[in-house]
């Protein structure tokens, strides 16, 4: 057993390794491109440059990415805690299925940025107007792969536990979350990632703060460079929240 156990560490370090590995690859091209193509920094700015803003303009970047990250952990919550037991009472009951889901499907065909206007009036130029958007984006994957997770159950199983004496709630506890759990973690993995996009993109519209605000103000000033160190750490922070999801769901399913 250790010695799997050391082969499958082994072969998940290798996997970091060579995502880091094709990542310095590409930055290294794109270093090249600037440098030899003589592009301008107006234009597109060389890695060594906005990485270095990164370091150099902490102070304005760090402030605006700790809004941002707090904007969507608070969304990404409060979209992805209810879904899972809707998901699992629609996944339950033909009638939620038959009534409910499709008007949750409507809902999502919404363009959900189109509301920000709207949410700005009744809600003010506050963190609640992007928390709500976050919200109602996480809400919609998480829930389907909730509803998908608690059918995926074989109904052989389910049959075999009703028949050994085992109750509803020992079914669910013991075969049908379980089952389930790897679907609901597979949503909330993308649905953390749609959190960081549309909180950033909200930030564009009424925000005095956060790393769309500063994005917007440093394309107006044309200072790209600081831009794209902005856009950089946003990408980390949805890298750093996927990977404590994935996380999370190791220590839940070893």
């Amino acid at each position: 057993m250790q010695n799997a156990s050391d082969r499958s560490r082994l072969s998940q370090w290798r996997r970091v390794v060579d995502t880091g590995l094709w990542f310095a690859a590409l930055l290294a091209v794109w270093q090249s491109f600037v440098v030899f193509g003589h592009v301008s920094d107006l234009i597109l700015p060389a890695p060594s440059e906005f990485l270095t803003r990164i370091v150099t303009s902490g102070d304005r970047i760090f402030p605006q990415a700790l809004s941002t990250t707090e904007l969507v952990i608070l969304g990404f919550l409060a979209g992805a805690l209810p879904a899972v037991p809707l998901g699992f009472i629609i996944a339950s009951s033909t009638l939620m299925q038959r009534t409910l889901y499709p008007f949750l499907v409507f809902l999502n065909v919404i363009p959900k940025i189109a509301l920000v206007p709207l949410l700005l009036v009744w809600f003010g130029f506050g963190g609640v107007p992007k928390v709500i958007v976050a919200a109602l984006l996480v809400f919609f994957p998480v829930m389907v792969d909730t509803i998908t997770g608690f059918q995926s159950a074989d109904p052989r199983l389910l049959y075999i536990s009703r028949s050994m004496g085992a109750s509803r709630l020992q079914t669910l506890w013991y075969l049908r979350l379980p089952l389930a759990l790897p679907y609901i973690f597979s949503g909330m993995k993308i649905a953390i990632v749609l959190a960081v996009t549309v909180v950033v993109v909200s930030e564009f519209v009424g925000s005095n703060d956060g790393l769309g605000y500063l994005i917007l103000r440093a394309t107006a000033n044309h200072d790209l460079s600081l831009s794209f160190a902005a856009l950089f750490v946003a990408a980390f922070i949805g890298l750093a929240l996927s990977f404590a999801i994935r996380l999370i769901e190791r220590l839940t399913l070893p």
